[in-house]
């Protein structure tokens, strides 16, 4: 029996030696995965630069874009993209200045796209209280610093996706070697002093002396400071939608120190229009009908009456045309008298227009196609009264007619 056992135990022995010893191997290891490629690296940004020339406080400013690159270059040619933020010293939060959603284009505005080959400029003259309107007008004057965007806001930062569309800068390639600019940033410019007020005439002599014709001079007339005067004044600043729903609220006050006598009403104010490109018109009000003795009323010191008119059922039609900034200047023709008491006449017109802003109207906003602008003619050799670095090169004035706003 143990001989038996011993046997059996010998083959398995010899058995175990038979196997291979691969079988008892550990498995390989799995093959790893393949390295990724290597980004590529970013490319260069579109050489597109902003420019912002603001020679006063109210405009007319101008908005220039150069190409500086060698690649052309897809700009919208709008500057209803522009917007600002200004500095005023003393105040925390910058004033915002850009224009509400009705008027700003929300996509890429096709109709006004513009191919700047290399060198190549667009140049537009547009009005600042277009964008700085309302409370924001206030901030426009002179030692604040101005910061000007163009276009949309970039990506926010750290994000790790390409920008994308709507650019307002991009490369014209079909395989782009630019990186394409959401937004373009102007150099800040602080605003300077406005222009100082003409002189007095040559020949005003307030104090009786000789003019150089050695004829005394008149004496100077007396004004009577206390007597009663009509002051009238309008909104400011109006935002309509439509030209229908064009309306001011118009006031006639007495701003002497005397009563007067006079009879007001809303057909004894006329309107000039000033709006985009040089439209005009004029609405003008109804001459004297001769009013009974019970329309006139006194008008004491200080005191004031107000009328709401409906612009679009007074002026000619075709008065607004087109979205953008208008000047509406109001003049009151009181002229009306009556037997038996001394009347009040007077014609006087607000000191300031209303800066009427219209969000839409049956024409477009821009009244032609933008052009591109010729590089401008090389340098000379002399450098001594080169511009500073920072300064744009004085472009040709466009040759499109007057911007929207002026």
């Amino acid at each position: 029996m143990r001989s038996s056992r011993a046997s059996l135990l010998a083959s398995l022995f010899c058995l175990s030696s038979l196997v291979s010893p691969s079988a008892h191997a550990a498995p390989p290891a799995k093959a790893t995965k393949a390295q990724k490629a290597p980004e590529p690296p970013p490319l260069p940004p579109a050489q597109a630069r902003l420019w912002i020339v603001a020679p006063t406080m109210t405009g007319p400013w101008t908005m220039r874009i150069d190409n500086e690159g060698t690649v052309p270059l897809r700009v919208p040619a709008d500057p209803r993209l522009l917007r600002f933020e200004i500095e005023v010293e003393g105040e925390k939060k910058p004033t915002s200045c850009e224009l509400p959603k009705s008027l700003r284009p929300s996509s890429f505005p096709e109709s006004r796209a513009l191919l700047l080959g290399p060198g190549q400029s667009y140049v537009e003259p547009f009005d600042p209280r277009l964008f700085c309107f309302g409370k924001a007008a206030a901030a426009l004057r002179p030692g604040v610093t101005l910061h000007a965007r163009f276009g949309w806001d970039p990506p926010k930062k750290g994000t790790k996706k390409p920008p994308e569309p709507p650019f307002a800068a991009e490369s014209t390639e079909r395989e782009p070697t630019l990186t394409p600019a959401p937004e373009l940033l102007a150099p800040a410019i602080v605003l300077g002093e406005s222009p100082p007020p003409p002189p007095p005439a040559a020949n005003a002599n307030a104090n009786g002396a000789k003019p150089s014709d050695g004829k005394p001079a008149a004496p100077a007339p007396v004004v009577d400071e206390r007597a009663g005067r009509l002051e009238i004044s309008a909104d400011a600043f109006r935002d309509v939608a439509a030209p229908n729903g064009v309306s001011l609220t118009v006031t006639a006050k007495n701003a002497g120190l005397r009563p007067i006598f006079v009879a007001l009403r809303p057909w004894m104010f006329s309107f000039r229009i000033d709006g985009p490109y040089g439209h005009t018109k004029s609405c003008l009000g109804d001459p004297p009908r001769g009013l009974p003795p019970d329309a006139f009323r006194t008008l004491k010191p200080g005191a004031s009456t107000s009328f709401t008119i409906l612009l679009h059922e007074v002026c000619p039609r075709g008065t607004f045309p087109r979205p953008g900034l208008y000047r509406v200047t109001t003049t009151l023709n009181a002229g009306e008298t009556t037997q038996g008491a001394e009347a009040y006449t007077a014609e006087v017109s607000t000191q300031s227009p209303t800066l009427l802003r219209l969000a839409s109207a049956p024409d477009p906003f821009f009244a032609a196609p933008p052009k591109a602008l010729p590089p401008p003619p090389p340098q000379p050799a002399d450098t001594s009264s080169s511009p500073a670095p920072d300064a744009p090169p004085s472009p040709e004035a466009p040759s499109s007619p007057a911007p929207a706003g002026e």
